[in-house]
């Protein structure tokens, strides 16, 4: 191949990053700069370089073909097609679904497909190294960029180097923002003169070359296409050099004098060429006899050296493309996708006739229009958000009827912010928001602004607008006015304590009950739900508790099938925790995470761990709460985002008190960024539990004073304040306690509830033979509870009292049974205040675990891997949790392996109190 002037630490970059595939190790980089800075002729030297032993795979995306879903994606995997039979069932299927290789009733997740393209990538690069390219990534089209940018943020171990070449400054989502990059500018003088050289064949003046090179500013493109556009004369100094020398756009010029001067078939070809997304020879010579051009048009294309036609058809450059298309006049274009839209019909591409339609659509055309909707529809169900977007945006601009445009304008936008894209969502739903024909397209806007503040990271914002468009939408149509609630009930809860007047829970339910459900009209599981949470705000837990059971039993009788399912069981975990039940919540949350996994559904997932794993955690299981506390931190990392909010409650039940403080600030900053309230009671929590395993009883109490209200969802820490406050001389705060504790009780009477109101009155009675009896039935009813936390509480402090009534041999027995409770759930924290307690009662101290082998702490991800591994996961199994490749996790186990000095899995479970991270997880 031609030399590469200049740059030589780009190419050194570029190998090194082989080398790593080469040793097993996965490498990408973004190259990023101007158009001509020789970005693709890196990725040539890279290409060829790989050759030899590298699988190779590329793709080199046009603007053209940026509203075609999924397009990308299945251009660079389609050689690897083959594989999918090795992949998990959910994961082949939503790439099936979205290649359109199989149909399905519902649009799969886009995660869930970029964990299958990952997984293809990864299966790929076991047999030879593998080298993806994707030239001008600013043009993929959304679907293929984030999945993209997925795989190459996961990939780690896995003989696999993606490289991506980007323009600066195209105004477009960019997915790849925070990979590695590689800037790539104009070349040095003297790099720059160098190559000018090569490019000119006869003479040319030193003084010309330098006033090109100052011209172009280095740019090998502009240097290249100067020699071939500058007549000898001017190359040689004879003849004056045009001002301004032609540079950046000007380039499109260059290429179009170029295409002007061929002859009329020729032009015809380029021109179905830039047309055609597809670039597919076979649609080329089925246009050629209607267009009027053959295959000899084509070699003169081939001998100018402006594209070459073999399995694909490429350009030499995009911007010749770009000279092309929209150098030809628009009756011509038009003519060009009307003949391409009846080929795609021939071939029985549907939505791409659409397309080509739309295309030569010079006028509103409501049939058209018609067709673009039905091709969104299938583009949705596949999956593909944007190009639905994009075919519904084309439709209205189509549309003679203003309904029916705007209308589209707001399907467009909703589409838009589901794919991802809150700037183009937005400039759709302002163009939809200017229509007043219908009194209840002003709500159906708000309801779409809603869902872009949601994806935007405001949830209150998205709160404010669900109000409103419930508000607007009541008086026309109560349905999906309150629908809208429930969906507005979920965003305020995230917002907690940060929800900003007007947007908090309490204003959900005086909406809801300003719009009460009409006579005659059927209540849904969506109207049970809004009810109850409306009767907790507006006439408290006491006269709510039956509605809230009555949502909680209808969310169960669900069938998988309704659409509002997650929502239904979001708000029902969340009805669970208001009463205390313990049980309830487990079975609901588990059923969230079910139905995600099966519906590979992100959002939904998220707050199935968060539910699942806080009802572990208080059940006392806290190798399977940090797993799916593991789970969701692995899952907002491959979001983009991060979630430490688990971690710190696993630090404080862990008893790593100086990691719970430094997780502590990270969770509050995380909160007060993101608009999520719903954190900091949590915060408050995971403080109280590190107070009390220290004694710290006024502390303990602080930290959740006047968080255990009506609506708090910490019932289960009701029983702990009522030992801070009675430890720390506040008869009456634990009295009142007391009595909250005994109405959750008497309406919820589940044993963990039961357990926790007879400790509560051991605590707080002076008669000790009533204390006794209270301790022995707490322990009994907490026999029957969820999990060892419960009891091992109540052994606890059964045997603290014990020891006070100088009953010394009977508190030693209690407090030995709390201790290996606590030891063998591994919440250290208490279990050192039990042996401070047995060491009180003249017991030997337990000794402790063997110090951890190596010197060096896990990363979070090898600490997640190897708790994972401990727990006795394979290494597939823990690949699909954390959202990683089957290599990777091989790569972290090994790395555990050394800096826990065990040689073997079997060997982990011995070493998990010390598979800690060094910066939490």
């Amino acid at each position: 191949m031609d030399e590469l002037f200049g740059r030589d630490e780009e190419c050194g970059r570029l190998a090194t990053a082989l080398d790593d595939a080469r040793r097993g190790m996965s490498g990408v980089l973004v190259l990023r700069g101007g158009p001509g800075t020789g970005k693709s002729a890196l990725l040539d030297f890279l290409q060829a370089r790989a050759a030899a032993d590298f699988e190779v795979v590329r793709f080199d995306a046009v603007e053209s073909e940026a509203e075609l879903g999924f397009a990308a994606l299945y251009q660079l995997l389609r050689p690897h097609l083959s594989q999918l039979f090795k992949l998990p069932d959910p994961q082949r299927e939503a790439l099936c679904q979205v290649f359109g290789l199989e149909e399905r009733t519902s649009p799969p997740d886009r995660f869930l497909v970029g964990l299958a393209a990952l997984g293809l990538v990864a299966v790929r690069a076991d047999d030879r190294p593998l080298l993806c390219l994707v030239d001008d990534a600013q043009w993929l089209d959304e679907e293929s960029a984030a999945v993209l940018a997925f795989v190459a943020r996961r990939l780690h171990a896995d003989s696999a180097t993606m490289v991506f070449s980007v323009r600066d400054h195209v105004d477009r989502v960019d997915h790849l923002v925070g990979l590695p990059e590689l800037p790539v500018a104009g070349l040095g003088a003297e790099a720059a003169g160098r190559l000018l050289e090569s490019a000119v064949s006869g003479a040319l003046d030193p003084g010309v070359r330098d006033r090109i090179v100052a011209s172009t500013g280095g740019n090998p493109l502009a240097l290249i296409e100067a020699a071939r556009e500058l007549s000898a004369g001017q190359l040689s100094g004879e003849a004056a050099l045009p001002e301004p020398v032609p540079l950046g756009r000007a380039l499109e010029r260059v290429y179009l004098r170029e295409v002007l001067a061929l002859p009329s078939q020729t032009r015809t070809l380029l021109l179905a060429c830039a047309a055609d997304p597809t670039s597919d020879p076979n649609v080329l010579w089925r246009a050629g006899p209607e267009l009027g051009f053959d295959a000899g048009a084509a070699a003169v294309a081939e001998e100018r050296d402006l594209l070459w036609i073999r399995e694909t058809v490429r350009f030499r450059h995009p911007l010749i493309r770009s000279a092309v298309y929209y150098g030809a006049p628009l009756a011509r274009r038009a003519r060009v996708h009307a003949v391409l839209a009846e080929v795609a019909a021939d071939l029985g591409e549907v939505d791409l006739r659409a397309w080509h339609l739309a295309a030569a659509a010079t006028d509103p055309d409501e049939v058209v229009a018609a067709e673009l909707d039905l091709a969104a529809v299938r583009a949705r169900d596949r999956g593909d958000w944007a190009g639905g977007s994009s075919l519904l945006a084309r439709a209205a601009s189509l549309s003679s009827d203003a309904a029916a445009r705007a209308r589209r304008l707001l399907e467009a936008a909703e589409a838009s912010a589901v794919a991802g894209s809150p700037g183009r969502a937005q400039a759709l739903l302002d163009e939809a928001a200017a229509y007043r024909g219908d009194r209840s397209h002003g709500g159906l806007v708000q309801r779409v602004q809603a869902r872009i503040h949601r994806l935007s990271g405001a949830p209150a914002a998205a709160t404010y607008a669900l109000l409103a468009a419930a508000r607007e939408l009541g008086p026309v149509d109560i349905r999906p006015a309150r629908d809208i609630l429930v969906e507005a009930l979920v965003q305020a809860q995230i917002s907690g304590s940060l929800a900003p007047q007007g947007a908090s829970r309490s204003s959900v339910a005086e909406t809801a009950r300003a719009l009460p459900l009409p006579a005659g009209v059927p209540a849904t599981t969506g109207d049970v739900v809004l009810e109850a949470d409306t009767a907790v705000h507006l006439e408290g837990l006491g006269r709510a508790t039956v509605r809230l059971r009555q949502a909680i039993d209808a969310v169960r009788q669900e069938e998988s099938t309704a659409p509002e399912l997650f929502q239904w069981l979001a708000a029902a975990c969340s009805h669970a925790t208001v009463l205390g039940d313990d049980i309830a919540l487990h079975d609901l949350a588990w059923r969230l995470h079910g139905e995600a996994r099966r519906q590979g559904a992100v959002i939904p997932m998220a707050l199935a761990l968060s539910h699942t794993a806080l009802s572990e955690l208080i059940a006392g299981r806290l190798d399977e709460a940090e797993r799916l506390f593991d789970q969701r931190a692995a899952l907002e990392e491959a979001r983009g985002s991060q979630s430490f909010l688990g971690s710190l409650l696993i630090a404080a039940w862990r008893g790593r008190f100086a990691e719970a403080g430094a997780l502590t600030e990270a969770v509050r900053e995380h909160a007060a960024g993101t608009g999520q309230g719903y954190q900091l009671v949590f915060l408050d929590y995971a403080r109280c539990v590190v107070e009390l395993s220290q004694c710290r009883y006024e502390e303990a109490f602080l930290s959740l004073e006047g968080r255990v209200g009506d609506t708090s969802q910490l019932k289960f820490a009701v029983v702990d304040l009522v030992e801070a406050a009675s430890r720390c001389g506040r008869p009456d705060e634990a009295s009142g306690l007391l009595e909250l504790l005994s109405g959750l009780a008497e309406r919820t009477p589940v044993p963990g509830l039961l357990g926790d109101l007879a400790r509560a009155r051991a605590l707080t009675t002076a008669d000790p033979s009533a204390a006794e009896d209270l301790y022995l039935q707490a322990i009994r009813h907490h026999a029957d509870a969820r999990g060892p936390l419960r009891r091992a509480r109540s052994h606890q402090l059964y045997g603290e009292w014990l020891r006070r009534e100088r009953r010394t041999k009977d508190a030693r027995h209690e407090l030995r049974l709390a201790y290996d409770l606590f030891a063998t759930m591994g919440a250290q924290g208490f279990a050192a205040r039990v042996a401070q307690e047995l060491s009180a009662a003249g017991d030997a101290l337990p000794t402790g675990g063997s110090a951890p082998g190596g010197g060096d702490a896990l990363t979070p991800q090898e600490a997640r891997v190897a708790r994972l591994a401990a727990g006795g996961a394979t290494n597939g199994e823990i690949a699909a949790q954390l959202f990683l490749s089957v290599h990777t996790v091989d790569y972290h186990l090994r790395k555990v392996f050394r800096k826990l000095d065990v040689h073997s899995r079997r060997e982990l479970p011995k070493r998990r109190d010390h598979i800690t991270s060094g910066q939490g997880s």
